[in-house]
């Protein structure tokens, strides 16, 4: 019973490390990536807003998550 449960939780983190080593390719070892101050998705040197907000440099994947970060930083 116990060797069936090792068995499984080992499967579960197995999962998971391939999800994320799935989440990273693409991206070059010498590409930027940063991750959007709003939401926490990855964003790249060319797809990214930035925005100076309270004398701060900020990196966004979208004018909507920074529209959203400058409000709630108010």
């Amino acid at each position: 019973m116990e060797d069936e449960f090792v068995e499984e939780v080992e499967e579960q983190v197995a999962d998971v490390v391939e999800e994320e080593d799935g989440f990273m390719q693409g991206y070059t070892k010498d590409e930027e990536v940063e991750e959007c101050a709003e939401c926490g998705t990855a964003v790249t040197k060319e797809k990214k807003v930035m925005k100076s907000i309270t004398e701060e440099e900020y990196a966004f994947c979208s004018k909507d998550c920074a529209k959203d970060f400058e409000e709630s930083a108010k």
